[in-house]
């Protein structure tokens, strides 16, 4: 047969273990390479009617979606399987991000014809294989990420309608839907109501106090019978509209009850947030290159970096801190977590949600808060002493060095370095002398009269070489003091803090 001749040689070619990244969920993988697979061959029979013509409207995802097949089968003849949108199921059982990114890729399942709709439903899998250390939600969104990238490539005419991760377990407390949740609510941000549509129908299904009904959800999650008729009336409104609206023209998301988007909190020092969809490119590229060198890396660091551009600089080839960084990766063993322009709220949730995990770690530095500007001081030392207890409970064996905020601006009447010694006042009461230590080097970026030089921070924010060596020596220090003693020596330990 030829188009398995055609598929096989592609995936040969690819390679099943071919990586675009490290993290598995980014990782085109097919199934178990076995190319008699019950997968590859319901893959084999989805390519004859790709290379027939394809379809206008094609679903993507796993079982929830290959079930329009047999659950669904008679809502599907219905609405979906003649007429104008002669839909093309692409569901596979079982699958992830990681086998829809090769169905996709070396598949072939979106090449040679042109769709106007493509709904798109992946994630559950992910979650629902996986621990939440070997599979943190972080992980799942690049996963479907990536899949909506390759869907601009492949079909660059088509709108993608993004649809929620549908809710699984008995009620809201079930933790697979938890972690679906988290990542549902970054997936909406990635939707601009032009190529890509987000839809979130979710409460449709569930009863009060977030109860998933088995009279809806047989088997608490794939939908019966009626959950695929209510996912038909949910989606066929945003599909005529697809049908007859011009190519740029806005098409607003279905959120849940009606709401206009979730409460994301973007201004709220406490409230775990990403900056997913809202800054450059880079700053998403750092998140995923920093999970990728964890999952690569050798599973255990001496030092831990936790912060924004300042703990960022100290590394990469344009930083201003290479030098520096080089000196303290050349004894010890380093991983940087710093995001420029990163507040509390962002830093809380990359490690609650990814960038804990897959490693152990003799120590952690902390030093955030400055871009958070001072506004609302309780609430950013609260979110700071947040990430030391974060830190802690994922990491009991590590020491936390907690660092103030660094002096902002000229003058210590500069209203930024005010509002940061109030921050400051506060968090320094979070150590313990024992698991969380307190390093307060402050005065060595300052004149005696608390000016701070161009020559030791070039903006009065960010340091200079002179300046890092300021933070290096410190820092060193602690790691020597740590690594040369046992861990239970609390004397030895605050002997940093004299320094």
């Amino acid at each position: 047969m030829k188009i398995t001749k055609i598929v096989l040689a592609g995936a040969v070619a690819l390679g099943v273990f071919q990586s675009w990244a490290a993290i598995r969920a980014v990782t085109p993988t097919a199934w178990n390479g076995d190319p008699s697979c019950w997968q590859m061959k319901r893959h084999l029979t989805k390519m004859e009617s790709v290379t027939n013509g394809g379809a206008q409207v094609v679903f993507i995802g796993d079982s929830i979606t290959h079930f329009w097949e047999t659950t669904g089968a008679k809502t599907w003849d219905k609405y979906f399987a003649k007429g104008k949108f002669r839909a093309l199921n692409l569901g596979t059982s079982a699958d992830r991000t990681e086998h829809v990114l090769w169905r996709l890729t070396a598949g072939g399942e979106l090449d040679g014809y042109e769709a106007k709709a493509i709904l798109l439903m992946i994630g559950t899998n992910n979650s629902g294989h996986f621990p939440f250390d070997k599979e943190p939600p972080m992980d799942t969104i690049f996963g479907v990420r990536q899949i909506l990238r390759v869907i601009a490539e492949k079909q660059p005419k088509a709108r993608t309608i993004l649809t929620a991760i549908f809710p699984r377990g008995a009620d809201s407390n079930d933790s697979y839907r938890l972690r679906n949740d988290i990542v549902n609510r970054e997936l909406a941000k990635l939707a601009d109501g032009r190529k890509v549509i987000w839809c979130d129908f979710s409460d449709k299904f569930l009863a009060p106090y977030g109860r998933l009904s088995r009279t809806i959800f047989p088997d608490l999650l794939h939908p019966g019978p009626i959950g695929y008729e209510m996912w038909a009336s949910a989606v066929l409104p945003i599909l005529e509209r697809v049908f007859t609206a011009s190519e740029d023209e806005y098409i607003p998301s279905v959120w849940p009850s009606g709401a206009q988007g979730y409460p994301y909190g973007s201004g709220i020092p406490t409230t775990p947030m990403t900056r997913i969809g809202t800054v450059k490119w880079w700053d998403e590229c750092r998140l995923l290159e920093k999970r990728n060198e964890i999952v690569d890396g050798s599973g255990e660091y001496d030092l831990v970096l936790v912060g924004d551009s300042i703990t960022h600089w100290w590394e990469g080839k344009t930083s201003r801190g290479t030098r520096n960084d080089e000196k303290l990766a050349s004894r010890y063993k380093v991983l940087n977590l710093g995001i420029s322009g990163d507040h509390t709220q962002h830093v809380l949730w990359r490690l609650q949600n990814g960038q804990l995990e897959g490693y152990k770690a003799k120590a952690f530095a902390i030093m955030i808060g400055t871009n958070n500007g001072g506004r609302d001081i309780k609430a950013i030392a609260d979110c700071i002493g947040q990430i030391v207890e974060v830190i802690t409970k994922k990491h009991p064996e590590s020491k936390v060095l907690l660092m103030p905020i660094f002096p902002r601006g000229e003058t210590p009447d500069h209203k930024l370095r005010v509002a940061n010694d109030k921050v400051n006042a506060i968090i320094a009461k979070i150590p313990d002398g024992k698991n969380v230590i307190w390093l307060d080097f402050n005065k060595k970026l300052m004149t005696a009269d608390g000016v701070v030089e161009k020559d030791v921070m070039f903006d009065f924010l960010h340091l200079t070489e002179r300046g890092m060596v300021s933070g290096l020596i410190p820092c060193r220090v602690f790691l020597r003091i740590l690594l040369a003693v046992k861990p239970s020596s609390i004397l030895a330990i605050r002997l940093i803090c004299k320094r």
